[in-house]
């Protein structure tokens, strides 16, 4: 029997719709980015633009690198912590936590052309690594609930009934017959929670029948960044330089969502569904940054430094299955799995601009501040060449320039030597809403850090903690559904081993 309330499928999160494996919240996670490296850049907030002279202010302000006088090689191990909460509204989130850890190395080697104060003095070479952004974090939310994902599907086959032929949807080759947005309702129909009558579709529930729901979201992988860096120093003055951003990018995401039927009406047969997808993203992409670094006086430094986009060629991979059990002894559905689904296309995120100052007060510690723009509306997407697909991605990029907006992103940072050779730093940084709106509260990121320092001849030691905290908005994972809320928290200690010579 059909349930009298249908709800219309939800492209977003559960629904395997092409557009859910290439699409708006994709191209927003590539285009963010919360800068890690050294511990000392972390315990400064990361407000290194007007500093320079450490490795990675190269990834910020590239003039950075024209700041050093003599070589050096850093290593930097840590060791991070993401605590996910999350929770249908009205009922009391569910944690998850992922650990894991992290490495970065950088190496600069200076090239001393003169000693006069109006002259070219030096050009320096640097390389390193760096991660851009990390995406390893657990999510699990409880809800429940009288609707169903299956309501949302059955809707959606119904409001297209001739393209799901039923006999299409059966046999060796059926998945040949459907994109893999349409997946979804292939599996469903081959494990019996969808069927067919003289009326229509109608799914394995009733009305009156309550759901428990459970959503798992397991998320792996990081944008990482290899940096090449040319820069200089003119008179001790003004101190330029420009960086070639090469990253790669591995992502990873398994979802699993489960129903179970705990209280059931009209004879309900079916005990539960499992619902697994899986995504896997990888591909690189290339940038260049430009800089300049002025020291106004032996207190006053300014810097500039303009990003360009990255351009990223990436490919999408694409499974899913589903199982089934029924109350009847012989309806237990093993599960039906697709096949893998590959994708071709390209990416280039906005462009950064960057404008900070800072203070030195003599040799007993220095103040930063940071302040970047960037305009998330001007992402934009495309197919790759050898794609065979045909999509424009007209309305992903309209929905894009839509929906994102210009976000300000400040960095503030504190260092102070009370003895020499030993430094006591803190920071703090805030990176704003890409959203023109959020349902459920603005999903800006904050991050709080402190850390020390030690020196002594050309050997140095750094360590740091960052605490790092941001909220998601509001969002269903089907339309009808409670809505959702996550609030990620992540914690690091990092190192800096480091040698000059």
């Amino acid at each position: 029997m059909k349930r009298i309330l249908y709800t219309a499928i939800a492209v977003i999160i559960l629904s395997t719709t092409v557009s859910f494996a290439q699409d708006r919240y994709d191209a927003m996670r590539w285009s963010q980015y919360f800068y890690d490296g050294t511990a000392r850049f972390a315990a400064m907030g990361g407000a290194f633009g007007a500093l320079g002279g450490d490795f990675a202010s190269l990834s910020v302000n590239p003039a950075g690198i024209g700041v050093y006088r003599a070589a050096e090689f850093s290593l930097n191990p840590s060791y991070l912590s993401t605590s996910t909460k999350s929770s249908f509204t009205g009922l009391p989130s569910m944690s998850r936590s992922k650990s894991r850890g992290d490495f970065n190395f950088g190496y600069v080697q200076p090239f001393i052309l003169s000693n006069d104060k109006d002259d070219l003095i030096s050009i320096n070479l640097g390389l390193g690594y760096n991660t851009m952004t990390d995406y390893h974090y657990d999510a699990f939310a409880y809800n429940k609930s009288g609707s169903s994902w299956l309501d949302a599907l059955t809707d959606k086959m119904e409001n297209n009934w001739e393209y799901f032929d039923p006999v299409k949807m059966e046999g060796y080759n059926r998945y040949d017959n459907f994109g893999a947005g349409d997946w979804d309702a292939v599996l469903a129909w081959n494990s019996a929670l969808v069927s067919e009558d003289s009326i229509g579709f109608y799914n394995a529930l009733h009305n009156g029948d309550i759901i428990e729901q459970r959503r798992l979201v397991e998320s792996r992988g990081r944008n990482s960044e290899f940096v090449f860096s040319l820069g200089g120093n003119y008179a001790n003055t003004l101190f330029f330089g420009m960086t070639i951003g090469i990253q790669d990018i591995e992502y990873k995401k398994y979802l699993t969502y489960v129903e179970d039927v705990v209280q059931t009406t009209e004879g309900t047969d079916l005990k539960w569904f499992d619902y697994r997808q899986f995504f896997e993203t990888e591909g690189s992409g290339i940038n260049i940054r430009l800089g300049l670094l002025y020291r106004v006086n032996d207190n006053w430094r300014l810097g500039l430094a303009v990003h360009t986009p990255t351009w990223m060629n990436l490919t999408d991979y694409y499974s899913a299955s589903i199982q089934s059990e029924f109350q009847s002894d012989d309806q237990y559905y093993m599960p039906d799995k697709t096949p893998w689904y590959e994708y071709k296309y390209k990416v280039s995120t906005p462009a950064r601009y960057n404008l900070s100052a800072a203070y030195l007060f003599s040799n007993i510690g220095a103040v930063s501040v940071d302040y970047e723009y960037v305009d998330y509306s001007t992402i934009k997407m495309r197919e790759s060449e050898e794609s065979i697909y045909g999509n424009t991605f007209d309305k992903e990029n309209d929905i894009i320039k839509d929906e994102f907006a210009g976000a300000s992103n400040i960095r503030i940072g504190v260092e102070v030597k009370p003895v020499n050779n030993f430094a006591i730093r803190a920071g703090y940084a805030f990176y704003g809403s890409p959203y023109k709106e959020s349902v459920g509260g603005s999903p800006s990121t904050q991050i709080y850090s402190f850390g020390l320092g030690y020196r002594i001849d050309n050997f140095f030691v750094d360590a740091a903690y960052k605490y790092l905290t941001s909220k998601s908005g509001l969002y269903d994972i089907y339309n009808g559904s409670n809505t959702i809320s996550e609030q990620y928290v992540t914690n690091q200690i990092a190192l800096t081993f480091g040698f000059r010579f």
